[in-house]
């Protein structure tokens, strides 16, 4: 999947501008329940202001409260190394960036160095929900051994015995046994006699 199939447009993006007071910064922070918000001016990105980043100033600067809010502007203040992604680029690339860089979104920047939108741990974890097509028909775990043929068997039998696959996800757990657990979501009302035949079969289901 493709970034700009997950992204949150710009329009829809509450953003703040480089020279907008550290109080505006934080009043809209707050009117919003934000935690950071993007700073954009036109179609630039800038980088992202957050309650932490001010915080952290504020407190290793010892500067008078009222000073901060009123004197000092979101540039003064704002993170810039905020990473961002082309709009193309594959989804996984955005969710690594979001796991090691610590931020709260990452920024989607087409090739004409236009902001278009972001990535955000929330939109990721949607995504995550709607592969396994949580709250979706029957969850059948199934662990296989990481041999050819295994998957293609496995749906098989599923079809042959009237269940309607809804989602397929595969996880390696890394064993040293070399399997794999299947987790499916089906559609069936003959879920019970799948379950018996996949066990039949020489899966083991969890």
């Amino acid at each position: 999947m493709f970034v700009k199939n997950l992204m949150l447009l710009k329009g829809k993006l509450t953003t703040v501008t480089p020279k907008v007071t550290i109080g505006k910064a934080l009043e809209i922070m707050k009117k919003n329940k934000f935690l950071s918000v993007p700073v954009v001016e036109g179609n630039k990105f800038y980088g992202a202001i957050s309650k932490e980043k001010i915080y952290a100033y504020f407190y290793e600067k010892s500067i008078d409260k009222s000073c901060l809010l009123t004197d000092f502007v979101v540039e003064d203040v704002m993170r810039t190394n905020v990473p961002v992604i082309d709009p193309m680029r594959q989804v996984e690339e955005a969710v690594h960036l979001l796991e090691t860089k610590s931020v709260s979104f990452v920024a989607v920047v087409d090739n004409n160095g236009e902001f278009v939108g972001i990535v955000t741990h929330n939109a990721i974890f949607h995504q995550f929900t709607e592969l396994f097509g949580a709250d979706k028909g029957k969850r059948l775990a199934v662990i296989s051994y990481d041999i050819q043929g295994q998957i293609s068997k496995l749906t098989k039998i599923i079809t042959e015995n009237k269940g309607d696959i809804i989602s397929f996800v595969v996880i390696d757990p890394k064993s040293l046994t070399e399997v794999k657990e299947i987790i499916l979501r089906l559609k069936t009302s003959n879920f019970e006699g799948i379950v018996e035949k996949i066990k039949v079969a020489g899966f083991k289901v969890q």
